[in-house]
């Protein structure tokens, strides 16, 4: 999700869009423009559209009440919540840490779909206040007659209500990282006792669901019914890629649970490197990319400034300066000034370090203790020691980009 779009903040917690939602939310107004256009015959083009355009803009205000939900229980365990973030699959909210026992994994993971579901009710019991409309006692053929005199409010309502019920039911599927998937960890968490075992078994149970909803979706391109989904080729592509994103998905938990285990007990002093080339800020850019880009494989430098620590100057920094001004500009014009510096401290641990580096798509952490620079953390060194390990475990080893 490294191209989304800040959208606003709620609780504290920073709310996103991922480029792919803009995708997922055309097409889901367009698809609804047509199912209100075939429910409402008497309706102007425009009504369509309209009532189409709010429902599709409240369905993913409801998929943000259901991350919300989760934020707020992790952050009353006192686990900090980076951002929610809607894509083209629903959202997620980036939790930066593992919960701290079975039972908070449990709350977490089951207070979303409580709420979709009741989400759902309260929407179908208004819309049943509002049209008298209860659909008890009805067969289909009176449902599509009471169904076109709805005016929008009450077509919105009984459109939302079961969407959301759908949207909290589909979540308790035991595929992890769906919230089934992550009450069925919390589960085998309590029966284990151990945290990176039930990671790893929730997410090979996460890959054989993906990977179902693959095979079903095929069914359905080729015209076999599929129970609860129906058959077609839209359906069933569309099916298949939910299962890809959720093999995917698994896989980079599996992934991240042997990382994890890797680097249990490591702290960034361990892995940091404490020598190394470094630049003065006085430094033309000439020379720096002669000198130290030219003549080495490092992408990035520790810039000082008489002794003192002041930044970071990257090849990328480079790139953005004319070369006709490569002698008149210095490292200290294209650094990032330490103020702006995602470091790290000798004592953190590893995997938390990595994250770090994750949030702030960087392959090196500066590592500051009492405002000096006393090392740098490379991915590729975490990498390097992530691979030993396994190698001496006897295990394939984890080829993670972050964790």
């Amino acid at each position: 999700m490294r191209h989304s779009i800040r959208i606003g903040r709620v609780f504290g917690i920073e709310l996103r869009i991922d480029s792919s939602w803009i995708l997922i939310f055309v097409l889901v107004i367009w698809s609804l423009a047509g199912l209100f256009a075939a429910w409402h015959a008497d309706w102007a083009p425009w009504t369509s559209f309209g009532v189409a355009v709010v429902a599709a803009l409240y369905f993913f205000g409801s998929v943000l009440f259901h991350e919300l939900a989760h934020s707020l229980v992790a952050r009353m365990y006192g686990i900090p919540v980076r951002d929610i973030t809607l894509h083209m699959f629903g959202g997620v909210s980036n939790i930066e840490r593992e919960p701290p026992t079975p039972g908070a994994e449990f709350l977490i993971a089951i207070v979303g779909p409580i709420s979709s579901i009741a989400l759902g009710v309260a929407m179908l019991f208004g819309g049943a206040l509002v049209t008298g409309y209860t659909g008890t006692g009805t067969d289909e053929v009176e449902a599509n007659q009471v169904l076109s005199h709805m005016g929008p409010l009450g077509t919105l309502l009984l459109w939302l209500g079961p969407i959301n019920i759908l949207v909290g039911v589909f979540n308790l599927i035991p595929g992890f990282p769906l919230d089934g998937g992550r009450i069925l960890r919390s589960i085998l968490w309590k029966s284990t006792g151990d945290l990176g075992r039930a990671t790893r078994w929730s997410a090979s149970v996460g890959q054989a669901v993906g990977w179902c909803f693959v095979a079903l979706g095929l069914l359905m391109v080729i015209g076999v019914r599929v129970p609860f989904f129906g058959r077609g080729l839209v359906g069933g592509i569309w099916l298949a890629l939910i299962g890809m994103f959720l093999r995917n998905a698994a896989v980079q938990h599996y992934v991240g649970s042997a990382v994890h285990d890797a680097l249990e007990g490591v702290r960034s002093r361990d892995l940091m490197r404490t020598r190394g080339a470094w630049v003065e800020a006085s430094t033309p850019l000439r020379v720096l990319v002669d000198g130290w880009f030219s003549k080495t494989d490092g992408d990035s430098f520790p810039v000082f400034d008489q002794g003192r620590f002041v930044g970071f100057v990257s090849i990328d920094g480079i790139r953005t300066v004319p070369v006709s001004e490569w002698d008149t500009r210095t490292a200290r014009d294209i650094m990032v000034p330490v103020e702006r510096l995602a470091v790290g401290s000798p004592d953190e641990p590893v995997y938390e370090a990595l994250r770090r580096l994750g949030a702030a798509d960087l392959r090196q952490l500066p590592i500051v203790e009492n405002g000096a620079l006393v090392g740098i953390l490379n991915e590729q060194d975490i990498g390097r020691f992530v691979d030993l390990t396994a190698a001496r475990r006897g295990r394939p080893a984890p080829r993670p980009r972050h964790a």
